[in-house]
């Protein structure tokens, strides 16, 4: 016997609203980033566009509270302390540091959107480079290799110590072409910073 709740007709009607809002709103985005396009604002000028993100973040502000463009204007030379007379969710009064904060706020999220959409994807992902085991072998042990060949007088222990670094590391090298790649850049670059 199925213990699930069946979801009210309300429930239904809202999921429906939602769904239709949120196609609304990715359609007018995707069209608001075309135009932004079509307009000339790409990723080499985007920050020259700063203020006029800033006009937009404040336009939907105004929408939601009138007359706050106007407030805006009039507190410009006022400190950042100064209650404004439009309430935030909890009923308090917002300061003019808090509008310029969400003024900030809403420039960047639409800043960022808009670098995804001409980017194609998120732009702080980056694909990590796959190395091997034997490159990883490699790269982990050939510092303390460099170090150990620096001692002047090394002990028993720590002869046996870098012939089995050494060891590791001509296996790694005999055995994965990329490991032996990333051996001899680190051999050059030791090289280099020797001389």
């Amino acid at each position: 016997m199925s213990t699930i709740k069946l979801f009210s007709a309300s429930l239904i009607s809202l999921g429906v609203s939602a769904i239709g809002k949120q196609i609304d709103a990715e359609l007018t985005l995707a069209d608001f980033h075309k135009r932004l396009k079509r307009h000339g604002v790409d990723r080499a000028n985007i920050k020259e566009y700063r203020h006029e993100f800033d006009r937009v973040a404040i336009a939907y502000l105004d929408e939601k509270h009138k007359g706050l463009k106007a407030w805006l204007d009039g507190a410009k030379d006022s400190k950042g302390t100064v209650e404004s007379p439009f309430l935030n969710q909890k009923g308090k009064p917002y300061t003019k540091r808090e509008i310029e904060a969400l003024i900030r706020a809403l420039r960047r999220k639409r800043v960022e959107a808009f670098e995804k959409s001409l980017n194609g994807a998120d732009k702080t992902t980056t694909e990590r480079t796959k190395r091997t085991i034997f490159t990883q072998d490699v790269r982990a042990l050939h510092p303390r290799m460099v170090a150990f060949q620096k001692l002047e007088t090394p002990t028993q222990y720590e002869m046996d110590h870098l012939r089995l670094i050494r060891g590791v590391i001509e296996h790694a090298v005999a055995h994965d072409p990329q490991a032996k790649a990333e051996f001899n850049a680190l051999e050059a670059k030791q090289a280099k910073a020797i001389k």
